[in-house]
């Protein structure tokens, strides 16, 4: 299943958490001279794994993030780029000092979780950073314009109203009627395009998109994508976690809507095309 941005950034953060406090136990244990933990080389090995944990998802959390990179994402990026180079700098890579797995594989707990503390700042500006990039990034405006005009060429006004109530909901921060309309609007863009290919929607998401497929609108990966965002949806939305829900959850909800809603209607207009 997909993850949203936010299950992201919270995976990133238990891993700090989890890693500081194996480091906070080793140095305690070591400063009272017992044997508990620093002695004990699984939970050392246990320890840096996660260190490493901990720098290596930042590491992919990175390499999917740059690739938002444009004229409004630029300058956080390259922010973002320094604060995580900083992290691995400190954790693993440094050529001209000691890094904070250099320590604990050394048994100067003390620097290690001194220099652990550091990062902290770091990672929080990191999720920052990310969080503002996907609110940037959440769909551009000439993009959702021209989705929209497409909609109303095709007569598919329901598609566009539910959007835009996703849209209102989102910012009145009603995130699970945010994601429930755009739940909503995947259900209705593969029944407005078979009502308008004269077949009867079924109700069913599952059978519509299936539906689709079978008549050669969509291909096989198509349809697997759009029924991953379809359950993603419906997880955390109207089968979910209800007020748990959070901004990013939502932002994450309506940027997948509006491309699996776009590659909908591109393939059925190269469907159209193919039929002249």
């Amino acid at each position: 299943m997909t993850l949203s941005v936010e299950d992201q950034l919270s995976s990133i953060e238990k891993q700090y958490k989890t890693a500081y406090k194996m480091l906070s136990s080793i140095r305690t244990a070591a400063s009272i001279s017992t044997v508990k933990y620093y002695r004990n080389p699984d939970y050392i090995s246990e320890t840096i794994k996660a260190a490493l944990t901990f720098q290596r998802s930042i590491d992919l959390l990175f390499e999917d993030i740059k690739k938002l990179s444009d004229e409004k994402t630029k300058y956080y990026i390259e922010r973002l780029s320094n604060n995580v180079s900083k992290i691995r700098l400190m954790l693993t890579t440094s050529k001209i000092s000691k890094t904070i797995c250099d320590s604990i594989d050394l048994g100067e707990y003390a620097d290690a979780f001194d220099n652990f503390q550091i990062i902290r700042s770091w990672m929080y500006q990191i999720l920052e950073d990310v969080r503002l990039i996907y609110a940037l990034r959440i769909y551009p405006i000439e993009e959702k314009i021209a989705l929209k005009s497409t909609l109303t060429d095709y007569g598919f006004m329901e598609v566009t109203s539910c959007l835009e109530e996703a849209e209102e909901h989102l910012a009145e921060k009603h995130f699970k009627d945010c994601i429930t309309r755009c739940r909503e609007s995947l259900e209705k863009t593969s029944s407005s395009i078979l009502a308008a290919e004269k077949k009867k929607p079924s109700g069913y998401f599952a059978t519509d998109i299936g539906t689709l497929s079978g008549l050669g609108i969509i291909d096989k990966e198509v349809k697997k994508l759009t029924e991953a965002t379809y359950s993603y949806l419906s997880e955390i939305g109207a089968h979910g976690r209800g007020g748990k829900l959070t901004l990013g959850d939502a932002h994450f909800a309506m940027k997948e809507t509006y491309m699996r809603i776009d590659i909908l209607l591109k393939k059925y207009a190269a469907y159209l095309s193919r039929k002249k």
